[in-house]
């Protein structure tokens, strides 16, 4: 997002006032992510990627990064993909992303935070993948680069007005190609959270759930999910 997506829309400063307490994706306090998600990236050290993928793969990583080889040579392919994606969205300005925003002014309101999952978990979403689902995100990454921006602005113009379904419908095609990553990625990670938020509204404490936007939307989102278990799901 921008700055101005906030300061226009007061309703988001609203919401992060009203709760008691901010669950994110994994707490905002763990400073472990980072380095776990560093070690987690690199292969052994008796082990490059060319023996982690299909030839033809590789050529064309080769071809494309040809400058930066020294930079993945001894990283996993879902790795390879997170860099190769990082320069396609213009280098966005991070401190605007949701999460960082809304865990900024968490602080400075004092509010609680917490994480759905712990930062292993997180991690491990990537780093259980088998090889061939790595190779599957890394040629995705290929594939799609060219598309990734407009993808991303597609992305950023459903949020802003809370279309989820949108959302659901842009990357319906991604999540087909690879069904085993989406359910590493979402669903597997939606049916986990759900108890969890279940166990936040049990408590009688208001409570801010701050996620990727494709967590909230589909048959087998976060909302979904809390509706099969009879709650009823009001977007204000």
């Amino acid at each position: 997002m921008q700055a101005s997506d906030y300061f226009r829309t007061p309703v988001i400063e609203e919401a992060i006032k009203q709760p008691q307490q901010v669950w994110f994706e994994i707490d905002p306090k763990d400073e472990s992510f980072g380095e776990k998600l560093r070690e987690a990236a690199k292969l052994p050290s008796d082990q490059l990627v060319q023996s982690k993928i299909h030839p033809k793969t590789y050529e064309y990583l080769r071809k494309i990064t040809l400058s930066r080889m020294n930079d993945w040579h001894h990283l996993r392919p879902w790795a390879i993909a997170m860099m190769l994606r990082n320069p396609t969205l213009g280098n966005p300005d991070y401190r605007w992303g949701v999460d960082s925003y809304i865990a900024q002014r968490a602080r400075y309101y004092g509010k609680l935070t917490g994480g759905l999952e712990t930062a292993d978990e997180h991690i491990r979403v990537f780093s259980d993948m088998f090889d061939a689902e790595g190779e599957v995100v890394l040629l995705q990454a290929i594939i799609h680069a060219k598309d990734e921006a407009g993808q991303f602005r597609q992305d950023a113009s459903a949020w802003k007005v809370g279309d989820a379904a949108r959302l659901n419908a842009i990357h319906t095609g991604e999540m087909k190609e690879a069904p085993t990553v989406s359910w590493r990625l979402l669903d597997r990670r939606n049916a986990r959270w759900s108890p969890r938020i279940e166990t936040a509204i049990r408590s009688g404490r208001p409570t801010l759930i701050v996620a990727g936007a494709l967590h909230f939307a589909g048959p087998r989102g976060v909302i979904a999910l809390l509706q099969k278990r009879g709650y009823k799901i009001e977007q204000l």
